[in-house]
């Protein structure tokens, strides 16, 4: 196992899914799924979010470097307002690398819809 991998998984055990975490997820089930499209993610040769493919090193890059809780945390509960799901592992997957791309958007977006001036 490289560095970057033992660093991806030292951050999912205590960091995204430390027991500490437990009640951000719904159920074990959910838990287990979010933590399945994580490593999906980080296996993946390539993935096309906004019409802009990402290639396995930088999908890496972006999990260990920009990923925080609070970006998987907003992912899940977009994953949960989804409906008629084909393939969750795959959909979740893709919501939590476009939520980590676009969180600095969201921030921005939930800061002038909550301080109007």
């Amino acid at each position: 196992m490289d560095y970057s991998t033992k660093n991806f998984y030292y951050y999912l055990d205590e960091c995204y899914f430390h027991p500490e975490r437990d009640k951000e997820f719904s159920s074990e089930t959910e838990k287990n799924l979010v933590r399945k499209a994580m490593e999906l993610l980080w296996n993946k040769e390539s993935i096309v979010i906004n019409a802009i493919t990402y290639q396995n090193q930088e999908i890496r890059q972006k999990l260990i470097d920009k990923m925080m809780p609070e970006i998987l945390d907003r992912a899940v509960e977009v994953y949960r307002e989804a409906k008629d799901v084909k393939s969750e592992t795959a959909y979740l997957a893709s919501v939590i690398l476009g939520t980590l791309i676009n969180y600095n958007a969201y921030i921005e977006r939930l800061f002038r819809q909550t301080f109007r001036g």
